[in-house]
């Protein structure tokens, strides 16, 4: 199997990088903060000029791997939008996709859309609305409330996995920018006369780092493609929901050091606003912890492997 993604993926990850950053990269959170409403006014018409919402991750391989770059891409900027949710919406009723969390039920810029639709992490479907604007957190400031779901209508393990693995994707982003920003930093500053990417000890640490960041990027290609392939078996992606939710969980594992390090190397800087580092920490604080954390995805992988399977990159 070739890891590499499709040239359509990479020329349109190219396209999106470009369209985002050209339109404030990182700064578009900032501004959203102050002003909510440019994530409808700003933001969608940017996904919309590339034809987001076109994209059907379920597809084919091709579909799938541009919409993993379009998470990755999103991710690197924190784009104040729930891009994963939007890449998987009903096609037929316009109601982006989220995994329930434990109650209450909350969701990333649930206020944006009237409707969403609910997948919880076995796989039944339901439908809930908002029940208000947003909570305002600091470290969360678009999350919101959603009402109980109304009863079950269907079950679909497959979206379970797409959702976890498009998220990923975002989660890959994240860290890639995050690493890219601690190197340019420890380049420019200067400590005891000379600059700190000259110091053994931080070079080791961001060695480990891009190692740990590289392997999720292969990762997350080989589950999009593991998934997207499994489709053909078996349209419930039974065989595949624990490739889902066990790529989401490395990312975490590979995501929350990085992040750590790169404040870290940071200094005091790393808490300030003006620095782009401070900004993702704070902004992807939602994808982390919704719609459970690590320490509870671990559980639930250990499950879904125990009851479905899982495919390993490796012969037993």
């Amino acid at each position: 199997m070739d890891l590499a993604l499709p040239r359509v993926a990479d020329q349109f990850a190219a396209a999106a990088d470009k369209a985002v950053s050209g339109a404030g990269g990182v700064d578009l959170a900032r501004r959203a903060e102050a002003d909510p409403a440019i994530r409808a006014t700003q933001v969608k018409p940017i996904l919309d000029a590339l034809g987001v919402h076109d994209i059907d991750p379920t597809a084919d391989v091709e579909s799938a791997a541009v919409a993993g770059e379009m998470c990755r891409v999103a991710g690197r900027y924190v784009l104040p939008f729930p891009i994963v949710g939007y890449l998987l919406a009903d096609p037929d009723h316009d109601m982006p996709a989220v995994l329930a969390s434990s109650p209450p039920l909350r969701c990333d810029h649930g206020d944006l859309f009237p409707r969403w639709r609910v997948y919880d992490l076995a796989g039944g479907v339901s439908v809930s609305t908002p029940s208000g604007q947003p909570v305002g957190s600091r470290l969360a400031p678009f999350v919101t409330d959603l009402n109980p779901p109304g009863a079950a209508t269907g079950t679909s393990l497959a979206g379970v996995a797409f959702l976890s693995t498009l998220w990923a994707f975002y989660l890959l982003g994240v860290a890639e920018h995050s690493l890219e920003l601690a190197i340019a930093h420890v380049k420019d500053r200067v400590q005891f006369g000379r600059p700190l990417a000259a110091m053994q000890a931080v070079q080791f640490q961001l060695a480990d780092a891009t190692v740990a960041v590289d392997g999720l990027r292969e990762l997350a290609h080989f589950t999009i493609w593991q998934v997207v392939s499994s489709q053909v078996v078996s349209s419930q992606g039974a065989t595949t929901v624990a490739d889902g939710l066990a790529a989401r969980l490395h990312a975490l594992d590979v995501l929350q050091p990085v992040l750590r390090l790169a404040q870290q190397l940071h200094g005091a800087s790393g808490f300030c606003e003006e620095y782009d580092i401070s900004v993702l920490v704070r902004h992807v604080q939602p994808a982390v912890r919704l719609p459970v954390d690590s320490e509870a995805m671990c559980e639930i992988v250990f499950n879904a492997i125990q009851t479905q399977g899982f495919t390993s990159l490796f012969s037993k």
